[in-house]
């Protein structure tokens, strides 16, 4: 994944450390399986590189999330322990069903293209084809009867 330039970052600093938090809490780190959190497998690159985008509403949910944080404990939330960030989290998933939603998407989608993810999960590290899987060549003479039918359609 290509290397952003700091004045590129489309988060502020609070904002990108609620995310590497919020990313944790999505996929936490699993060192006895050998898993990596989803912060540590560079969802922040993968956004910038695939839907930049998306980070308008990533950083206003992380707005919505730090803001409700501090009406709630008055703290910042990178300021609350783990377990009052997870309760605060949820409050506000409760009240827009839609909370990061495309940042949840993106997160698995970046998280399974770790080789570390695959190789604990017991799945190798490559693309599964051509190697993984034999494709069978198609009969295609079983569509000689549709072909034969000839157009049925009308052209418009």
């Amino acid at each position: 994944m290509s290397q952003s330039i700091a004045s590129d970052n489309p988060l502020t600093n609070v904002q990108r450390a609620i995310l590497d938090i919020v990313l944790d809490q999505m996929i936490p780190e699993d060192s006895t399986r050998g898993k990596p959190s989803a912060a540590d497998v560079g969802v922040f690159e993968y956004i910038m590189e695939r839907s930049p985008e998306s980070f308008v509403e990533i950083g206003r949910q992380i707005n919505k999330l730090d803001a409700l944080a501090s009406s709630s404990y008055e703290k910042r939330y990178t300021e609350l322990t783990r377990e009052v960030q997870d309760e605060t989290l949820n409050q506000l998933r409760e009240q827009d069903s839609r909370f990061l939603l495309t940042l949840a998407i993106q997160a698995v989608e970046c998280y399974y293209l770790d080789s570390r993810v695959m190789t604990a999960i017991g799945l190798p590290t490559r693309p599964p084809y051509p190697d993984g899987y034999t494709v069978h060549r198609g009969d295609l003479t079983l569509l000689d009867p549709v072909r034969e039918r000839g157009q049925i359609w009308r052209r418009t």
